[in-house]
């Protein structure tokens, strides 16, 4: 890549975030529990003031139910170490109960430079990784190009990590390295161990989990049918060691309370109004009312078990690399629509392997990313980034529209036509849930036709990408191969 293009790209993408930066955050001066802002200087307040065995406990002095950590422990040496550097620089920004709700135009910087710094530490390395290793748009480069760009201007990403306040870029970026090197036999370990790095940070990496192992095992485990022991134990070295390294600190206390505060079954089937399967039947079956907390979860271990199913095997037969990208995107994506406790934004992680597709199926991928958008519009209204949200909407549309026109001999018409129908259908919904009032007996009515549009777009986009995994998987006869 030319050196000057570099410079433009990355400086374009830091100033799209700068840019975003400036709105307000989740839970702006909105008490008594504020939003994910606040649980992230929550969370630097807790690991820096209380001992490592207390950051999981309810505590007098780490009450729990107000945004008690709930992440891995990687998310909180994270925020021990910007802890440490808030404390330096304020000791007010993160003074134990005293600072619960603290906003000030200071410390916003500071949490916002926390971000930045992510990125530039994390995010972009693993972009420009991408561009150079990724083994399926080698040597187009056309195609590489498309995916640089997607990675750098995904809107959504940059929305809920600089806009609503997260730091989805760390467990991403690391994740987005670990697919790559997982397509070169050479790295196969070191895939192994910044996976597990990711996973470490957000446990909402278990919807690309599943994915990986198979692919793993089947592509440097399994020769001929038989399994090379050595391979497989080297694999489950690293995977065993860097756990240990990571969680040793808690071992010696209470690990069961980390996990329990990891996997909170008891908080319900989705938070919300989230594009999935069970938000969705919910409309006409009210599933909480017909069944216990605990028929619903095995209910949708189930299902999910069920829907990940054949993409696996699939895999495990034939192990390409697109049919990798294929079964990541399709697995998470069965994981975000089937499984229990589901977040809004958790539909990042469908969305990652996806850009790493988008030279491949441009249509299918830019029209699904839209809609990735599209589904988190009302937490956009909640959080006051509806203008930040068209803009950024508009623009990657815009840059959507251009690579597809570079990919044309590629693009069907038909598909072209479909999408741009369903995308044009559902944007009536935006605005009038900013501009209509819904009826009082249906308050939520524009909020949920967004989420069910959503969901039923996801749910054709899933049969589709299955079909293009199952042609993956029968039809080909010349594999892209894995690179030494």
């Amino acid at each position: 890549m030319d050196y000057l293009l570099f410079i433009g790209l990355l400086s374009s993408a830091i100033a799209m975030r700068w840019i975003v930066a400036r709105y307000p955050y989740s839970g702006y001066n909105k008490p008594p529990m504020f939003g994910d802002f606040e649980a992230q200087r929550h969370w630097m307040e807790v690991t820096v003031n209380l001992p490592i065995n207390e950051w999981y406990q309810n505590s007098s002095s780490n009450n729990l139910t107000y945004w008690g950590l709930d992440y891995p422990l990687l998310t909180a040496y994270h925020a021990y170490i910007c802890g440490w550097i808030s404390n330096k620089i304020n000791p007010t920004w993160c003074a134990l109960k005293e600072s619960h709700g603290h906003e000030s135009s200071s410390h916003k910087l500071f949490m916002r430079y926390t971000v930045f710094i992510a990125d530039l530490l994390i995010y972009y390395p693993a972009v420009f990784y991408v561009y150079r290793s990724d083994v399926l748009n080698k040597n187009v480069a056309t195609k590489k190009l498309t995916v640089l760009l997607t990675n750098l201007f995904y809107p959504l990403l940059i929305l809920i990590d600089h806009g609503h306040f997260q730091y989805n870029s760390i467990s991403l970026g690391l994740a987005l390295i670990a697919f790559v090197m997982a397509t070169q036999s050479n790295s196969f370990l070191t895939s192994a161990f910044f996976f597990t790095l990711s996973l470490n940070y957000k446990q909402m990496e278990l919807y690309h989990a599943v994915p990986i192992f198979v692919y793993l095992l089947s592509a440097y485990c399994f020769e001929q049918r038989k399994i090379k022991l050595k391979a497989f134990l080297s694999l489950g070295t690293i995977v065993i060691l860097t756990f240990f390294i990571i969680w040793v600190p808690v071992l010696q206390h209470d690990p069961i309370a980390v996990l329990k505060r990891l996997f909170p079954f008891e908080r319900g089937l989705y938070e919300d109004k989230v594009a999935n399967f069970w938000c969705t039947i919910n409309l006409v079956v009210k599933l909480r009312s017909k069944f216990t907390h605990e028929a619903l979860a095995k209910i949708c271990l189930l299902t999910t078990s069920l829907s990940i199913l054949p993409s696996c095997l699939m895999l495990f037969r034939r192990p390409t690399v697109r049919n990798f990208y294929i079964s990541l995107f399709n697995v998470s994506l069965c994981f975000y629509l089937f499984s229990f406790q589901v977040h809004e934004k958790t539909i990042l992680l469908p969305c990652l392997p996806l850009m790493l597709l988008t030279a491949t199926y441009p249509i299918e991928c830019f029209s699904f990313l839209q809609f990735s958008m599209i589904s988190v519009f009302p937490l956009m209204i909640k959080d006051d980034l509806v203008l930040i949200f068209w803009l950024t909407f508009i623009g990657f549309s815009i840059l959507a529209l251009q690579r597809i026109y570079v990919h044309l001999n590629q693009v069907s018409l038909f598909q072209l036509f479909f999408s741009i129908l369903c995308i044009t259908a559902t944007l009536p919904l935006l605005i009038a849930a900013i501009y209509i009032q819904p009826p009082s007996r249906y308050p939520d009515l524009w909020v949920v036709l967004i989420s069910v549009c959503s969901c039923i777009y996801f749910l054709i986009i899933l049969v589709q990408f299955h079909i293009y995994q199952f042609k993956e998987t029968t039809f080909k006869q010349n594999p892209i191969k894995k690179t030494n």
